[in-house]
């Protein structure tokens, strides 16, 4: 039986750039959340053309996640984790030095998010500059260690940079049989 996804909500960054994409008022009707996205910011100047984002929940900014990544880019692979960050890894955004109109794509999967558990967070996401030496891809789990109901996300850039015209998200809640 196919599992029914159902559009909450959508955001495509306008003419003008914005520091994060954010979902808010999320109700508690669904089971799961997921979170596609679509990607570029204004950050230059590093030394790869991707910029590292990330996600919050319910404006949390405290230590309260755990999060395990495996990642390759350019060439490279690495794998890292952290029991007590203030984010989850978000994979993955162009930077403003990537290949004109190419953006980082991914998805993050959200369980249980209205329960009085703690949140189990599937990520995963890629950016490529339209050059096969310049790639990243990435997939990260995390757990917010927090009992409340996810009730609003947050997108953004580690960096700082804010999101360029055409960046989008979408969020879907997830009913399950």
């Amino acid at each position: 039986m196919p599992i029914p996804y159902e559009l909450i909500s959508t955001s495509t960054v306008g003419a003008t750039a914005v520091s994060s994409i954010d979902f808010t008022s999320i109700s508690s009707t669904y089971t799961d959340l997921l979170v596609v996205h679509s990607l570029r910011t204004t950050l230059t100047g590093g030394p790869y053309h991707f910029d590292d984002c990330a996600l919050r929940f319910n404006g949390d900014t405290g230590n309260n996640y755990n999060r395990l990544v495996l990642r390759t880019r350019e060439g490279s692979t690495g794998s890292g984790q952290n029991i007590s960050s203030s984010f989850i890894v978000l994979y993955e955004s162009d930077a403003a030095d990537a290949t004109a109109n190419s953006f980082g794509s991914g998805q993050v999967y959200i369980t249980n998010y209205a329960s009085a558990e703690h949140k189990s967070v599937d990520v995963m996401g890629g950016s490529e500059s339209n050059n096969a030496t310049q790639v990243q891809y990435g997939f990260a789990s995390g757990l917010w260690k927090s009992t409340s109901a996810i009730t609003s996300i947050k997108l953004y850039s580690q960096n700082g940079a804010n999101f360029v015209q055409y960046s989008s998200a979408s969020l879907y809640g997830i009913k399950k049989a």
